[in-house]
């Protein structure tokens, strides 16, 4: 009678045990939260940067300064490396505004790829960033007020403390980004992609955030009364 009782427990045992491996792995991707492939709409316009090239090519830099606000433009879309690293580790060297940040208001950057790079209290006023590629960088304290960033990718971006108030993010996808205390009054974020954003502490989000039934599963948000 044992034998009878064992062989089948055991048979059952050993069929759980070689499927713990295949189990494991769906699990892993049922709570794992890969962001959606990002597509850019638009490229660099290589044309428009070689005539800011020529343009800029005379413009003297501030006292203490490497570049001019243009001039820096021309080498975020021709030289992304040398970029990077001066903003790095020699803002100082960078055009400022008068309060200190790093100057690229008003500038174009649709389409420039910017992965990984540290524009923390970086000044983006008015900028036009369609398409952008920001994934992975840190912009914490930027200033992105009435910046257009559409279809922009913010993925795994850090924005802690940023302001984007009335920043245009229409199709942006901010999957996985980290948006704890951003202001976002007025801002537009049709479409816009944020499974697994992080919002805590953030300010005035629109409602479109809430009446999008993804959002709520993710940030477990409550829906608004009206």
């Amino acid at each position: 009678m044992q034998k009878l009782v064992f062989a089948p427990v055991s048979c059952v045992l050993l069929a759980v045990i070689s499927a713990m491996p295949a189990f494991a792995e769906d699990a892993s991707s049922i709570f794992a939260s890969p962001c959606a492939e990002w597509k850019p709409t638009v490229a660099i316009d290589m044309e428009a940067l070689d005539k800011l090239k020529k343009s800029a090519a005379s413009e003297k830099p501030a006292s203490g300064q490497s570049y001019t606000k243009n001039q820096f433009v021309v080498l975020l879309g021709k030289n992304p490396v040398a970029a990077k690293d001066a903003l790095a580790n020699y803002k100082d060297k960078l055009p400022k505004t008068r309060e200190g940040k790093v100057d690229l208001r008003d500038v174009t950057l649709n389409g420039f790829n910017l992965t990984g790079f540290n524009l923390d209290n970086v000044d983006f006023k008015d900028a036009e960033m369609t398409s952008v590629n920001l994934s992975g960088s840190t912009l914490r304290g930027a200033a992105l007020h009435k910046t257009t960033l559409n279809n922009a990718n913010l993925n795994n971006a850090n924005l802690s403390f940023a302001n984007v108030s009335g920043a245009k993010l229409a199709n942006a996808s901010l999957c996985n980004a980290t948006l704890t205390s951003v202001e976002f009054e007025d801002a537009v974020l049709k479409g816009a992609y944020l499974k697994d954003a992080k919002l805590d502490m953030a300010k005035n989000l629109p409602k479109i955030i809430y009446l999008n039934a993804e959002n709520l599963l993710h940030f477990g948000l409550p829906v608004p009364e009206n």
